[in-house]
């Protein structure tokens, strides 16, 4: 679909706030119409309806198996709770439809396998709205930690604090069995998957301890992981290459080797705070709130010297809805296909379950 003469039509799975945040992000874009919306609350589709541009012809369905029957659709993006998002990404690829989906993808292995291949069948784009890769200082990041420049990474740390308590008391993001691993899963996979973005690392072992302060879901975890290096993740592509074969090449005891990742994720905070710091053979970086600092230890933290930043391409879109469009339209393949989810979900799982055993355990 690369003229650009020719309008995209979305539809809209989930018509809560990112499902509006989504709507109002591709209908801004030229030639996207969002012609469709579906969620059980009618006032929730009326929301995002009333939050398009005045005189848009936006079609409701309460049950989304609806929507994705209607005439002329071209990409869906699935915002629902995310016990919902492999069934309803399955069903839009069996239209044959283009598909951009929130995280988590989902909580179980085998759904990932399923995803991968019906994209395969469909032959249609999908991505998964790991917004933290789209960022100009991500990208800037990346690129520095991967030009060998600075050297090996040695130690990462991680830091994120949210109010994640009191705007979703008595939501969906506070039941077990709609957003399983709460705060922790549901919010925390963006400085995860970032940081194995960034750093091409794989997760071996880790030691986690999961607090739930007073909610029904996990909403404070901590712990330290050993990390590997390689670049397995890149290839990683279904469950059959990457958990069975688990470790790097060269990796021999996970509990011992690796580098250092600590790791603290706080839900029941009254600020947002986000800090990613990464320390390599020759020097320090530190994302503070998005923002990119660094230093090689001649100076104190500055931003990154603009000779260095980064290159303006058309390939660099700033939110997951530009870069999906983009691809539609024939431009660069998105940064967060499907597949990409493997090194976060496994995180996520040896993390949970390490919680629950009290000990440390291989990522597996």
């Amino acid at each position: 679909m690369s003229d650009t003469n020719t309008p995209l039509r979305f539809g809209i799975i989930g018509c809560g706030a990112l499902g509006l945040v989504h709507a109002q992000r591709l209908s801004a874009l030229p030639g996207v119409q969002v012609c469709a919306v579906s969620d059980p609350d009618a006032q929730a589709m009326q929301r995002v309806a009333g939050a398009l541009a005045p005189g848009s012809s936006v079609a409701a369905f309460p049950d989304y198996r609806e929507l994705l029957q209607m005439d002329g659709l071209d990409a869906v993006c699935i915002n629902s709770p995310n016990r919902w998002h492999v069934e309803q990404l399955l069903a839009s690829l069996d239209r044959k439809l283009h598909v951009l989906c929130e995280k988590p993808l989902t909580m179980i292995p085998d759904e990932v396998d399923r995803v991968v291949r019906a994209a395969e069948k469909a032959g249609t784009t999908v991505a998964i709205a790991y917004q933290s890769r789209y960022r100009r200082d991500s990208r800037i990041l990346r690129r520095a930690l991967q030009s060998g420049k600075w050297g090996k990474v040695t130690s990462i740390d991680v830091f994120s604090c949210e109010d994640w308590v009191t705007p979703n008391r008595g939501t969906w993001r506070h039941d077990p069995e709609r957003c399983p691993g709460g705060f922790f899963a549901d919010a925390n996979g963006h400085q995860i998957d970032l940081l194995f973005w960034l750093t091409g690392l794989t997760p071996l072992s880790l030691q986690a301890t999961i607090e739930t302060r007073g909610t029904p879901v996990p909403m404070v975890t901590w712990g330290e992981a050993r990390l590997g290096e390689g670049s397995r993740q890149s290839a990683i592509g279904s469950s059959e290459n990457y958990p069975k074969s688990k470790r790097p090449e060269g990796t021999r005891n996970p509990k011992s080797e690796g580098v250092p990742f600590t790791f603290t994720f706080v839900g029941d905070a009254k600020h947002w705070r986000e800090e990613i710091s990464i320390q390599t053979e020759g020097a320090d970086f530190v994302m503070h709130n998005t923002r990119l600092q660094w230093t090689d230890g001649s100076a104190d933290l500055a931003p990154y010297p603009d000779p260095e930043s980064d290159a303006p391409t058309g390939g660099d879109a700033d939110t997951p809805d530009t870069a999906f469009v983009a691809a539609l339209r024939g431009g660069p393949s998105v940064v967060s296909p499907p597949e990409t989810v493997w090194p976060v979900l496994l995180f996520t799982l040896a993390a949970l379950e390490s919680a629950r055993r009290g000990q440390r355990v291989e990522v597996v």
